[in-house]
């Protein structure tokens, strides 16, 4: 007996979105998509599919619940082909200025009424800024201890040669003081240590 694989949910949404759909001649967003057209017949194909697959993912959303989810990450995943991981400037730039804003635009129609948010992932532009941000503040916190430690240090020296220089100074003064208050006191046990002898003659 041959199991048949059953499709996920999310493959199921990804087959149907990714067909090929013909925007209706009356469609309000053929004016904004017929210049992208001209410009890049791929990025074109998948903003008409993002017109549809927005409004169908809308009503499907009582089925399920991580369609705008899905959503979000099929239009991610175009992004990444299209755009060859964020290294084709100008089908990013064209990606911008027409497919994002045709999502707003899809966003703000009052049948939908921002049902679904656009969740863009970080780009690696985005991922290379905060690594080079965290490596700049971990040198500057470096620098700074660094530079605190030679001013702590220096200052600790002086505070401990000071103190040194003190005591050095205080040991002298009260060996001099000793020294002079020995001497006098010596010349006063000299003095004691005379005899005296007094003769009276008569």
């Amino acid at each position: 007996m041959v199991e048949i694989e059953e499709k996920s949910e999310k493959q199921n949404f990804f087959e149907s979105w990714n067909k090929e759909v013909k925007l209706d001649a009356h469609s309000p967003y053929n004016i904004i998509l017929n210049v992208l057209k001209h410009e890049n017949n791929e990025l074109y194909k998948i903003a008409c599919s993002l017109t549809e697959n927005y409004k169908n993912a809308h009503i499907q959303q009582g089925k399920s619940s991580k369609v705008c989810a899905f959503l979000n990450e099929w239009l991610n995943n175009k992004k990444r082909i299209h755009t060859h991981n964020g290294n084709d400037a100008k089908n990013i730039q064209l990606w911008k200025s027409y497919i994002e804003e045709l999502w707003i635009h899809l966003e703000q129609e009052t049948e939908r009424n921002y049902w679904c948010r656009r969740i863009i992932p970080s780009s690696t532009v985005t991922n290379a800024l905060s690594t080079s941000f965290t490596v700049f503040v971990f040198v500057l916190m470096v620098f700074v201890l660094i530079y605190n430690y030679t001013t702590i240090r220096t200052c600790l020296h002086s505070y401990i040669y000071k103190k040194i220089r003190l005591k050095q100074k205080l040991h002298d003064n009260i060996s001099n003081g000793l020294l002079a208050r020995s001497s006098k006191y010596g010349d006063i046990h000299a003095g004691n240590k005379r005899i005296n002898l007094s003769y009276h003659t008569p």
